[in-house]
């Protein structure tokens, strides 16, 4: 029997989700801001963290049960992501708005979950490269 079950461990593969980056994420690195446009990285640095702290919230916010919440904080999300340019973040972010009106609870939690990669990828891109000391 532990021939068996080390077999079948060995063939389960481990699933990274990725979501394929569109031209917009380079909008968000600081590297590719013009120097005369410096009033404009203070609108990206604020959006960004305000960005960030709807990250913490969704989850919190759908753990919780609390879809009210989970639907206002969405809708926000669209609007913030329409100012940074993030097209994708906010069409998902709006697939959001409409599960969470419907019944479909997998739905909800799928398109929550790739809404939350979204977000993640999109942090991680604009914080640039990560430099160790």
């Amino acid at each position: 029997m532990e021939q068996i079950n080390q077999h079948v461990h060995e063939r389960v593969a481990r699933l990274i989700p990725r979501e394929q980056r569109g031209p917009e994420y380079d909008a968000l690195s600081p590297f590719a801001m013009e120097s005369d446009h410096y009033e404009d990285g203070d609108v990206l640095c604020s959006g960004l963290e305000e960005l960030s702290r709807h990250l913490k919230w969704l989850d919190d916010d759908y753990q919780s049960g609390q879809f009210d919440r989970l639907e206002a904080r969405a809708r926000s999300i669209v609007m913030l992501a329409d100012t940074l340019g993030l097209r994708q973040v906010g069409q998902v972010a709006a697939d959001v708005v409409y599960c969470v009106d419907g019944p479909d609870e997998i739905a909800l939690s799928a398109t929550l979950s790739r809404l939350m990669r979204l977000v993640t990828q999109a942090l991680d891109h604009a914080a640039g490269p990560m430099t160790v000391f």
